[in-house]
C-alpha cells in the first residue's frame, strides 16, 4: 500500500519581521507554514524581513510539512521586487502565495518569472473582480495548487461587514471553483485567538462548504483545524468497510447496513482512509 499523501488542512501565517518566531511555527506541526512579506510586515521593515526570509529559506528543515512565503501584491512595487529577488535567489519554497490576484497576467507573470523554481503558486482572491473571474484564474497555470479566501479584503471591498452570512455566498462560490479545477482551497483565518470553540465550529462549517485547509495566525490555532479534518475513529472504520465491500462487489453499488453504497461514496470513503493515515480525532 502506498504511502497517504502529506495532507494540506492548516496553513500557518507567520510575520516575515520575525525571524525568531520561524522555527516555532514549523515546531507546531502545521501542514504549510507560510512566512508573510505582506500584510504583517510595517512598510519599513520590508526589505530586512525578506533578507531574514531568504536567510531562513536557504537552510530551512524539510522534515516536516511545507514551508513557503507570501509576497506582496504583484500590482505594486514591493510585490514586482520581492519576485525579483526570489528568482535570482533560485530558492525554493513548497509554495508562493499571491495576494490580492484579480488577472491571468499576474499568475503568468509569477509563472514565467520563476520559472527555473520547482514551487507551487496560491492564489490569493480578495477583491470582487478576483471573485468573479476565479474560474479562470483557477486554470491559468498548472502549478497553481489552491485558491485561498482573503474574506476580510473582500468585505471591505464589497462595502458590507464581515460575519459567516456576509462570508457564505463568496466561500460556496470559491470552493465550487477550486473542485471544479481540482486543487485546494483555503479558508480565511479565524481572528479570535482566544475563542478556540469558535474555531472549531467554523472550520467544520468551512469543511461541510468543500474548503480543504484552513489558515491560521497563531500557533495554538492548528491543532484545532487540523484535527477537525481528520476522520473519528467510527468513521475511518466505515469507510474502510465500503472499500472492502465495493471491492467484492466488483465496483457495483451495493446496500451496506442497510444504505447505498456506491461511488459517491466510495470517493468520500477514499479521502477519510487518506486523511485517516495522519490519525482519527475523538469525535
Amino acid at each position: 500500500m502506498t504511502a497517504a499523501p502529506n495532507p494540506r488542512r492548516c496553513l500557518l501565517f507567520v510575520p516575515g519581521s520575525r525571524p525568531e518566531r520561524y522555527a516555532k511555527a514549523i515546531a507546531t506541526g502545521a501542514d504549510q507554514v507560510c512566512i508573510d512579506l505582506e500584510d504583517a510586515v510595517a512598510p519599513a521593515d520590508k526589505e530586512s524581513a525578506r533578507a531574514a526570509l531568504f536567510a531562513f529559506l536557504a537552510g530551512a528543515p524539510t522534515s516536516h510539512g511545507e514551508i513557503g512565503l507570501r509576497i506582496n501584491p504583484l500590482s505594486t512595487a514591493l510585490g514586482q521586487a520581492d519576485l525579483a529577488a526570489l528568482a535570482a535567489s533560485r530558492l525554493k519554497p513548497a509554495f508562493v502565495m499571491l495576494p490580492k490576484v484579480e488577472t491571468v497576467a499576474e499568475l503568468r507573470q509569477a509563472d514565467a518569472a520563476l520559472a527555473a523554481i520547482d514551487t507551487a503558486f496560491i492564489a490569493q482572491i480578495e477583491t470582487p473582480r478576483g471573485l468573479l473571474d476565479a474560474r479562470a484564474l483557477a486554470a491559468a497555470i498548472p502549478r497553481l495548487q489552491a485558491l485561498m479566501f482573503g474574506g476580510f479584503d473582500y468585505i471591505v471591498a464589497l462595502r458590507g461587514r464581515a460575519g459567516w452570512d456576509s462570508f457564505f455566498h463568496p466561500r460556496v462560490q470559491l470552493a465550487t471553483v477550486a473542485a471544479e479545477a481540482g486543487i485546494g482551497c483555503l479558508d480565511v483565518p479565524y481572528l479570535d485567538i482566544k475563542d478556540e470553540a469558535g474555531l472549531i465550529a467554523e472550520t467544520d462549517r468551512v469543511i461541510e462548504l468543500g474548503f480543504t485547509a484552513k489558515a491560521a495566525i497563531h500557533p495554538a490555532q492548528v491543532e484545532p483545524i487540523q484535527s477537525r479534518y481528520l476522520p473519528t475513529a467510527a468513521e475511518y472504520e466505515r469507510a474502510q468497510h465500503v472499500i472492502a465491500a465495493l471491492a467484492a462487489s466488483g465496483g457495483e453499488a451495493i446496500q451496506l447496513d442497510g444504505k447505498l453504497v456506491d461511488r459517491p461514496i466510495e470517493i468520500a470513503a477514499e479521502r477519510a482512509i487518506a486523511l485517516g493515515a495522519h490519525g482519527v480525532r475523538a469525535g
